[in-house]
């Protein structure tokens, strides 16, 4: 018999099979080049948009650059938006994996958030007193690598780019005036002394001059002497004039345009706007009135809490009584602003020798501790936590209040530390920016609900980690708690039931040990920043309910550390999601 043709016969069916599947390969693997492509294209676009993104990836080009501000810069961002957004929905992603998917699921929820936000006007508001040119200008340098001459060279050219800045950002706010679109008076409270701060400061005083006061040693006198030089005429004569005419504006003729009223529902489209908000906030579906409503559930539930733990102290009295000892009392203080940094970075020193009880994985970042800087923190909160760029060139910062020390009070500090370094959000927010084998762009996400909704849920592993044995401090977490609690009723209260500022005021006074000066501080970022507030707890009990849920379907199998792990693997991603990824892992590790 000739095998000849019975051998060409299987080679050509072998080749027709090889050649099958790599046509069947083909497609999946044009389509996945695609998305990698469009993907890549968005990101290009959103580094030019951001300098400091772009920094804080090593783009040394937008070092010396400062974003867009004015009202055409912003619509033409925008509509280039909407054409990704409509990209997405052509894009094919048949045959993609699970990972690839979730990629543009997040990025089409970002998308529609922005395009959304613009159509209802909430860049229309850009200046309050936690937030503006004001709050986050003066600190750049901060977040900038000065380690050379270039470096300074960049730093003086955002310097000189700061009026044309300003500029736009007062056409933003004529834009507002004209379309309606205010914010409430109060939120521009304490806005003009933070203005006068950087204006009226001596130069070698000034914000904007402190890079310059220690210049490296790498860099020579006759550099030094000239980049100091340009630095002092640059800020007089460019920077200070700058803010002094917005400030001038904002205080003669902004504020009367301003609101009296506080609730966004009293803004054009407010009836669409808040849940527009409170949608972006929670990803979720949960409706002001739901949200309001498990506000008071919680409320309840953690007054029964302070109470076992107020009897352990043996104090005598009602909850009223022990509130007002605890806020009056100077045990529960310290003495001086070193003092309570030090203590801040005492817990943290314990905080992180205990972590790998609790992470398999832990972040290569470092972390530190500094004072909000003084201009920011009368209208500043307690603290809040500043990231540690993706490229690794300097540590994540716990920023915390030394201002006006008898309102910081010691039975708070454990749980702040907690949910502002480790392992709160410094622990999560750098694990994702080392995420490895995902699109850049992943990184750069903030889903409120997820970040602060594990922060809360981190000031609650302090119990098991035994930090809490003095019941002042175990009150200290539940007042953190409450806090978390009253902000889902403070909210929905002012900006879908039409509450007043006293009335906020008061259910905090009256359900918490903060102080007055905190509440009201709180209150007023309330107003400014509708919908905000209510990610901490809607987060928090998603991650816990799902804890508990792998706790009782695993029983013996679940692994404390396997479950933060995983539960931290993805980045920073929507309720909905992390609730579909966990529920998955569960049933892996229940099948295993």
């Amino acid at each position: 018999m000739n095998l000849l043709p019975v051998i060409l016969t299987l080679s050509s069916s072998l080749l027709l099979t090889t050649t099958l599947v790599v046509a069947q390969d083909d497609p999946v693997d044009h389509r996945r080049g695609e998305v990698q492509k469009f993907i890549a294209e968005f990101w290009s676009h959103e580094l030019e948009q951001s300098p400091f993104l772009a920094s804080s990836y090593g783009v040394r080009s937008a070092d010396g650059q400062l974003p867009p501000s004015d009202p055409n810069s912003r619509r033409r961002k925008t509509a280039r938006e909407q054409q990704f957004l409509k990209r997405i929905g052509s894009l094919d992603t048949r045959g993609l994996d699970d990972a690839e998917k979730l990629d543009l699921d997040l990025l089409r929820q970002e998308l529609s958030f922005r395009v959304d936000d613009y159509r209802l006007s909430g860049h229309l508001m850009p200046i309050h007193q936690r937030g503006g040119p004001q709050i986050w200008l003066p600190t750049m340098s901060r977040r900038m690598n000065l380690e050379g001459t270039e470096d300074f060279r960049n730093y003086l050219a955002r310097l000189e780019a700061i009026p044309h800045y300003l500029t736009g950002l007062r056409e933003t706010l004529d834009q507002g005036v004209e379309t309606g679109h205010v914010p409430p008076k109060v939120t521009q409270r304490g806005v003009s002394e933070q203005f006068d701060a950087l204006i009226g400061a001596e130069i070698e005083d000034n914000l904007f001059y402190e890079p310059f006061l220690e210049l490296p040693e790498s860099i020579s006198s006759e550099e030094s002497t000239e980049l100091r030089e340009r630095g002092r005429t640059t800020i007089r004569d460019r920077v200070i004039p700058a803010y002094r005419s917005l400030r001038d504006y904002l205080a003669n003729d902004y504020i009367h345009s301003c609101r009296s009223s506080i609730g966004a529902l009293d803004l054009p489209n407010g009836h669409i706007y808040y849940p527009h908000l409170v949608r972006h906030f929670t990803t979720t579906y949960r409706s002001p009135s739901d949200i309001h409503q498990l506000g008071l559930a919680e409320i309840t539930r953690i007054r029964g809490e302070m109470a076992k733990v107020i009897s352990k102290t043996g104090f005598e009295g009602d909850f009223a009584e022990f509130v007002h000892f605890l806020r009056t009392d100077s045990r529960f203080y310290h003495q001086s602003a070193e003092a309570l940094l030090t203590g801040y970075r005492d817990i943290c020193k314990r905080v992180d020798a205990l972590l790998p009880q609790y992470f398999a994985k832990l972040p290569r970042a470092p972390y530190g501790v500094r004072a909000i800087p003084a201009h920011e923190a009368p209208r500043s909160t307690t603290a809040y936590y500043q990231p540690a760029p993706p490229d690794g060139t300097r540590p994540g910062w716990f920023y915390a209040n030394t201002h006006s020390l008898h309102s910081r009070p010691r039975y708070e500090m454990i749980a702040l530390t907690l949910h502002e370094a480790v392992p709160g959000h410094h622990l999560q927010i750098a694990l994702a920016n080392e995420l490895e084998g995902r699109p850049d762009f992943r990184k750069s996400l903030h889903f409120t609900a997820f970040i602060e909704g594990w922060a809360l849920y981190a000031e609650s592993l302090g119990t098991e980690m035994g930090l809490y044995s003095d019941p002042y401090d175990d009150f200290g977490r539940l007042s953190y708690e409450m806090w978390r609690a009253l902000r889902l009723v403070v909210d929905t209260g002012i900006h879908q039931f039409g509450w007043t500022r006293d009335q906020a005021i008061q259910l905090m006074l009256e359900n918490s040990s903060l102080t007055r000066q905190n509440i009201e501080s709180e209150v007023d970022r309330y107003i400014a920043w509708p919908g905000q507030a209510l990610a901490y707890k809607i987060g928090e009990i998603e991650i816990k309910e799902l804890r508990a849920l792998a706790e009782q379907e695993l029983q013996s199998k679940f692994d404390i550390r396997a479950f933060h792990d995983h539960l931290l693997g993805a980045g920073a991603i929507p309720l909905d999601q992390l609730n579909q990824r966990m529920k998955h892992w569960i049933a892996q590790q229940k099948n295993r």
